[in-house]
């Protein structure tokens, strides 16, 4: 195989893993590392644009000449605006499911979108421990 390049992954943790490797005979070093819930909360689309622009970009870093025509999306942006709307989806189904299941989930989304949006912010301060508790109390 040529180099430098990319391995995709899953780990014993069930979080999908994107390694480089730079170099012949150089072992691999982790960049990212999703856990599944975090992409099943984004959605199918969101995952794919959070997996895509990851590697896209990254590839992009390396070959810049032939990446060049190709405008390639920083990955966060967006992503952002959607993080909150994800974010009360998941909520929703979870309080219809009476679980905690997604609550690691729903709290990564929710600061994710709190860096950009005020309602947000104020949600996760406010709405989203009251909410927590009573799922966790289900």
């Amino acid at each position: 195989m040529s180099v430098p390049r990319l391995e995709i992954h899953l780990n014993q943790e069930a979080a999908l893993c994107i390694a480089k490797v730079e170099r012949e005979d150089a072992e691999s070093r982790l960049i990212v590392d999703v856990p599944l819930g975090e992409l099943e909360a984004t959605g199918a689309e969101g995952a794919a644009y959070r997996i895509g622009g990851t590697v896209l970009n990254i590839l992009r870093l390396w070959h810049k000449e032939a990446f060049e025509n190709l405008a390639v999306p920083a990955v966060g942006d967006a992503m952002q605006d959607d993080d909150f709307d994800l974010a009360l989806r998941l909520i929703n189904r979870a309080l219809e499911a009476k679980t905690a299941i997604h609550s690691a989930s729903i709290e990564f989304l929710l600061r994710q979108a709190a860096t950009c949006s005020e309602d947000a912010h104020k949600y996760l301060e406010n709405a989203w421990p009251l909410l927590r508790d009573r799922l966790g109390n289900s």
